[in-house]
């Protein structure tokens, strides 16, 4: 029966109390509580000067704060029980761990208050042992009383920490303290799709009687002693047993059992069935949570009922190497090792008739230049790609403005799309006016375009300075010729994956002869890259196209070629 307050306060008055804190400002605020119930308190400034006081002096109650310097409270807890002193103790701990508490119960401790203390805890708290103070002093037996009351509370923190309240399966703590007893562990992870919505459309008590059915029906699939069921998080789920290397299918075996009986599991709601659709993530690799989970992902994305982990399906890596590739272009932009290199263009005669500009990084501290080939999926998957593009951009506007030379330059829809930079270029070309006439634009073919308004608009803003307009990429999946037709572009560039093997694809030969056609009728000429042989070369000129660019007559420079 619980104390009333005033027989509370009447009861602790008569009690000697030892208070064990070592943080002045916790001690002084808590004594400000505690004089409102006991009269004779002793204070303690750490665990040894509490030892230190119990040698002299009988106290009927210790309340002692766990994390001390010199001596904590789990240490003199221990050594005031070595000393067969059985003095009730409250901790105060701003730590709520069952595992914690579960070693300071083995100890002999009471009750535990959490920091900050709240008076009606403080109060109930210190009700329960005054009942036990009492008790001891009236029944000879407390002492197999608080025994037992041990027990049964070390049963039941015990029963917490590894078993999931709901469902009644093993918990999270469970699942991650048994892996590692699994020399070649399997795990099957599984996830109820779409579970939110559920608890949505039937209520939240509809949601949880359907996560004790689907845990009963796990258990049920696994009355085989060799599997553990767990509950990991809301609607997670997982089982775990040992991998047979002689059985390397056993895993398909299960999964194909599971999605057998669940295509006859159904759940009965108000005149209404609730049936599940469930996805699997599988491993036995070491590393099993993380890696069945990698698997489950890969299942969702892909929308299929389970996947099996491997190292192909596996981004941690990939990530791992965006992220550095990341650091390297931030660094290199911030130091200014952005650089630009160009390759010539040539005439049918070979004569150079302009540049392209292409990007580089230079190394640091290095005159090594590292290729786009290693940074660019990278800038394009951390938005520095639009950074990169604008540098070499301006850089090349620059480079026209103190050279009598023709520049290609690259613009990606994201560049067109960002009108304050465009804005920028237009009053270049208003205030350097010869820029405008020795610049193209080559303006990527890029499936992300949305309105190709934006391209027209772009075109004709730049074409009153003279710039004139280059189709980069043409003829790769997603090119239209009606586009074309719109955009009245005074170059078409020949997407390179179709140069390269003309010599011997046929699709490739009749797709290059077909686009060579097509614009000579709107008078538009062809530029065509990746020439890397003599052989392409004479071929592209039987076709008629007017430029060329590639390896075969130069790689790009650090200077522009005469």
């Amino acid at each position: 029966m619980k104390l009333d307050l005033k027989e509370l306060i009447k009861t602790t008055k008569t009690l000697k109390l030892l208070y064990v804190e070592d943080d002045e400002k916790a001690r002084e605020s808590t004594l400000r509580l505690l004089d409102n119930f006991f009269v004779d308190v002793e204070v303690a400034v750490d665990g040894l000067d509490a030892i230190d006081k119990l040698s002299n002096v009988n106290f009927d109650l210790i309340i002692s704060d766990i994390n001390m310097p010199v001596l904590n409270g789990l240490d003199m807890l221990e050594k005031i029980r070595a000393n067969n002193n059985e003095t009730p103790v409250i901790f105060l701990s701003a730590h709520n761990e069952v595992k914690y508490f579960t070693q300071a119960i083995k100890l002999g401790v009471e009750y535990f208050i959490l920091k900050p203390i709240e008076q009606k805890q403080f109060i109930d708290s210190i009700s329960k042992v005054i009942k036990i103070i009492n008790l001891k002093k009236q029944n000879k037996h407390y002492k197999n009383f608080l025994e037992d009351e041990i027990v049964a509370q070390t049963k039941e923190l015990e029963y917490k920490l590894h078993y999931d309240n709901l469902t009644s399966l093993l918990n999270r703590y469970s699942f991650f303290e048994d892996i590692d007893y699994v020399s070649k562990p399997l795990v099957f992870l599984f996830d109820i799709n779409k579970f939110k919505m559920i608890n949505e459309v039937y209520g939240s008590d509809t949601g949880t009687f359907v996560l004790k059915e689907f845990a009963n029906f796990l258990s049920e699939l696994t009355t085989d002693v060799s599997y553990k069921v767990y509950r990991l998080s809301v609607d997670e789920f997982a089982i775990v047993c040992e991998y047979d290397q002689k059985k390397p299918n056993f895993y398909k075996e299960f999964v194909d059992r599971f999605f057998t009986k669940l295509h006859n599991f159904s759940i009965d709601i108000d005149h209404d069935t609730i049936s599940l659709d469930v996805t699997i993530g599988v491993s036995k690799f070491r590393d099993t949570y993380a890696t069945a989970e990698i698997a489950l992902e890969y299942a969702k994305r892909n929308n299929i009922n389970y996947a099996v982990y491997s190292q192909e399906i596996d981004k941690r890596t990939e990530s791992t190497e965006i992220l550095k590739r990341k650091k390297m272009i931030k660094k290199a932009i911030s130091q200014n090792r952005v650089v630009p290199v160009y390759q010539a263009i040539v005439d049918i005669s070979q004569n150079i008739v302009k540049h392209e500009i292409l990007m580089r990084i230079q190394k640091e501290n290095s005159d090594e230049l590292i290729s786009p080939y290693f940074f660019l999926d990278a800038a394009l998957k951390t938005s520095l790609y639009d950074k990169l593009s604008s540098i070499m951009i301006l850089k090349a506007l620059e480079v026209l403005q103190t050279s009598d030379t023709t520049l290609s330059i690259n613009f990606a829809y994201s560049d067109i799309k960002n009108t304050s930079f465009i804005e920028q270029i237009e009053l270049y070309m208003q205030k350097y006016e010869n820029v405008g006439k020795r610049a193209v634009f080559e303006i990527t073919e890029d499936e992300n375009i949305k309105n190709y308004d934006d391209i027209k608009n772009f075109i004709k803003k730049f074409q009153q300075y003279g710039v004139k307009i280059a189709i980069d990429d043409f003829g790769t999946g997603f090119s239209n010729f009606e586009h074309i037709l719109e955009i009245e572009p005074n170059y078409i560039k020949i997407d390179g994956s179709l140069i390269k093997n003309i010599d011997n694809d046929a699709r490739s030969f009749t797709l290059v002869q077909a686009i060579v056609k097509f614009s000579h009728k709107l008078g538009i000429k062809v530029i065509a890259e990746f020439v890397h042989s003599e052989i392409i070369f004479n071929m592209l000129k039987e076709l008629g196209v007017d430029e060329y660019q590639g390896y075969y007559f130069s790689e790009p420079k650090a200077t522009i070629s005469e």
